[in-house]
C-alpha cells in the first residue's frame, strides 16, 4: 500500500518530482565522470608500469663477486619477483652462424616466471615450460632480421683463446619463442642458466660437457657477476631497492618513475575528493531543501494519514520510499548523461592516443555510487519528515481545513 501510495504522490506532483530527478542527476552525472576520468588514467598508468618488466626490474650498475648464499637469501625476499644469475658480459657474448654470415649476440639466462618471456605472451610459468639445453628464445628484432620463427634451428658459435691456440665450441639451438622488442631491444637469445654455465666456464679454461667433452669441469663454487631481478610488484620496487643499497650495492632501478605515477595518484585524489565533498554538500542542501519544500507543501495529507491511523514509522517508510524512487530514477538519468561525455571521452583520446580507453568505471563503483545516491537521498528524507513532524501541530492544520 504505501509503495502504490509514493507512486501516487509522486506523479500527483510531477514538476516537484521532475526537479528532485534533475538535482540528482546533475550532482551524480559529474561526479560519475570525473571519478571515472580518475580511475582510467591512473589504471592507464598502472598498466603501463605493470605491463613493463623494465619498470619492476633493479639492475646492478657494477660486476660483483656474487655467490649462491647471496642469492639464497636474497630469493626469501618477499619484495622479490624473479631472479636469475647472471655472468660477465664478455663470456656472455656468442657468435650465431647464418648462411653467409655471422650475428654477434648475448646470451640471458632465463628460468620459468621469467616476467620478460610472460610478457611476451610465452607460456612460461611451471618447470614443465622450462627450456631444455637446446631451446631458446629469440628477440623480436633478431628474428626479423633473418626471418627466424618458432621450431627454426641456429648455431651459436662460443670461441676462446687457450695457451695460446684459438678453440671453439658449438651448439645448435631451436628456437621455442620470440622475446617482444620492447623488452629486450639488442641482438639477444635466451637459453636455461646450465647452457650460460656452461658458456661461461668454456670461456674460463674448462670443459663442461654441455660443448665438449667433460674431461675438465668446474669443481669449486660458482660465482656470478651480476644477476637479472624483478620486484613483486610495483609497491616491492622501494623497499627491494634500498635493502640491495643496504648491502652496498650500485643498483639502479625505475623507482622515479613510479614515485611519478604514486604522486599523480595523490593529486587526483585530492582533487577529486574537493570536488566530490563540495558537489555532494551543496548538492544535498538543495535536494534537501526539495524534499523539505515538497513534504511542507503536502504536510495536510501527511496529518490526514496519521488520522487514518497510519503510524509515525509509516510516514517515515513513505518518505523513503519516495526518496529511494527518485534517487533510483536520478541515478539512471545520471549514468546516462556518464555514458554520453564518457564515450565523447573515450573516443576524442581514442583517436589522439591510438587505444587508450581514460574514462571508465567498474561495476564496483557504480553499485557504490548507487549505494551512496539511496543512501543519502533516504537520509535527507528522513531528516525533512522528523523536522515536519516537529512543526506541524494537527489542530492547526485541521483548522486550514
Amino acid at each position: 500500500m504505501l509503495f502504490k501510495l509514493a507512486y501516487r504522490e509522486l506523479t500527483w506532483d510531477r514538476i516537484m518530482s521532475i526537479c528532485q530527478v534533475a538535482a540528482i542527476a546533475s550532482i551524480i552525472a559529474p561526479l560519475l565522470l570525473l571519478f571515472s576520468l580518475r580511475y582510467g588514467i591512473l589504471e592507464e598508468l598502472r598498466e603501463n608500469l605493470m605491463n613493463d618488466p623494465k619498470v619492476l626490474s633493479l639492475t646492478l650498475d657494477t660486476s660483483y663477486r656474487l655467490d649462491s648464499a647471496f642469492f639464497n637469501k636474497l630469493k626469501s625476499n618477499p619484495n622479490v619477483g624473479y631472479i636469475i644469475p647472471e655472468v660477465t658480459a664478455l663470456n656472455a657474448l656468442v657468435d650465431i652462424k647464418f648462411p653467409g654470415g655471422v650475428k654477434r649476440a648475448e646470451v640471458i639466462p632465463t628460468s620459468p616466471g621469467d616476467p620478460v618471456v610472460l610478457g611476451s605472451d610465452i607460456a612460461y610459468s611451471s618447470d614443465s615450460d622450462a627450456l631444455a639445453d637446446h631451446e631458446t628464445f629469440i628477440n623480436e628484432s633478431f628474428a626479423l632480421q633473418r626471418n627466424l620463427k618458432p621450431g627454426d634451428t641456429i648455431t651459436a658459435v662460443i670461441s676462446r683463446t687457450r695457451e695460446g691456440m684459438r678453440q671453439s665450441a658449438r651448439i645448435e639451438l631451436t628456437v621455442k619463442g620470440i622475446i617482444k622488442q620492447r623488452f629486450v631491444d639488442k641482438d639477444s637469445i635466451m637459453v636455461n642458466l646450465d647452457v650460460v654455465n656452461a658458456i661461461d666456464d668454456y670461456r674460463n679454461g674448462y670443459d663442461p660437457a654441455l660443448l665438449t667433452d667433460g674431461n675438465y669441469v668446474r669443481e669449486k663454487d660458482r660465482i656470478y657477476a651480476k644477476f637479472r631481478l624483478y620486484a613483486r610488484d610495483l609497491a616491492a620496487v622501494t623497499p627491494l631497492y634500498y635493502s640491495l643499497v643496504e648491502r652496498h650495492l650500485n643498483v639502479t632501478s625505475k623507482i622515479r618513475e613510479i614515485e611519478n605515477v604514486n604522486a599523480i595518484s595523490r593529486v587526483l585524489n585530492f582533487v577529486f575528493g574537493v570536488v566530490a565533498l563540495v558537489s555532494v554538500t551543496g548538492g544535498a542542501i538543495a535536494l534537501g531543501g526539495l524534499i523539505f519544500s515538497s513534504l511542507k507543501a503536502r504536510r495536510r495529507n501527511l496529518v490526514l494519514l496519521r488520522l487514518m491511523g497510519q503510524t509515525r514509522s509509516d510516514i517515515y517508510l513513505l518518505a523513503t520510499i519516495e526518496a529511494v524512487i527518485i534517487s533510483l530514477v536520478g541515478f539512471v538519468l545520471a549514468y546516462f548523461l556518464y555514458s554520453i561525455g564518457s564515450g565523447i571521452f573515450n573516443d576524442y583520446f581514442h583517436n589522439l592516443m591510438m587505444g587508450p580507453v581514460i574514462s571508465r568505471l567498474t561495476t564496483l563503483h557504480i553499485v557504490s555510487f548507487l549505494g551512496a545516491t539511496v543512501g543519502i537521498a533516504s537520509a535527507i528524507a528522513l531528516l525533512s519528515t522528523h523536522y515536519v513532524f516537529l512543526k506541524v501541530q494537527i489542530a492547526d492544520i485541521l483548522r486550514e481545513a
